[in-house]
């Protein structure tokens, strides 16, 4: 669902026309303002900051900019990374933000997509599982011990992603 924006970009081009105009026309003392402000930061300048070396000072503004540039890149790279092999199950998803979106397994001999079972026997079990099955080659492909049964198995694939994320992140 696309989100709705308060204003089109006809009315925010209008606005901004009349804006314009409101500026040029009315009795505000614009430049004054602009020119003590630049007056202003000149004399912070000269009291606190120009008493540092010069590269501290490009230092300290550069730093920030490092880093912005770090956390595009590291968002980039976690939006290329889609697909991997967990308990023996291709794996593929999608990225929304930060969210893992569009989580689906594979069998890896067929590629078909696989579907689960999450029954369990009638004995009663400490540790359920749920059991991937391929349709195509009639074969569980793998299980997945699960403990928790509030805790589905997308959740705990989830987890996994978040995990190798958090790590390759530290690497960097």
């Amino acid at each position: 669902m696309r989100k709705k924006r308060l204003l089109s970009y006809e009315a925010k081009i209008i606005i901004g026309f009349i804006l314009f105009i409101l500026l040029i026309f009315l009795p505000i003392p614009l430049l004054d303002t602009v020119v003590l402000f630049k007056n202003k930061i000149v004399d912070f300048y000269n009291k606190y900051i120009q008493n540092y070396p010069l590269w501290a000072q490009i230092f300290v503004l550069c730093f920030p900019i490092i880093i912005f540039i770090t956390i595009k890149l590291i968002r980039k790279n976690r939006c290329k990374y889609t697909e991997d092999t967990f308990y023996d199950v291709k794996w593929k998803w999608s990225w929304h933000k930060d969210k893992i979106v569009n989580l689906q397994c594979f069998c890896p001999t067929c590629n078909e997509e696989l579907y689960y079972d999450d029954t369990t026997s009638n004995f009663v079990l400490t540790v359920s599982k749920v059991d991937f099955i391929c349709e195509k080659c009639h074969k569980v492909v793998t299980s997945i011990a699960n403990e928790n049964k509030n805790v589905h198995s997308a959740m705990m694939i989830n987890k996994e992603i978040q995990r190798i994320i958090n790590r390759k992140i530290k690497e960097i």
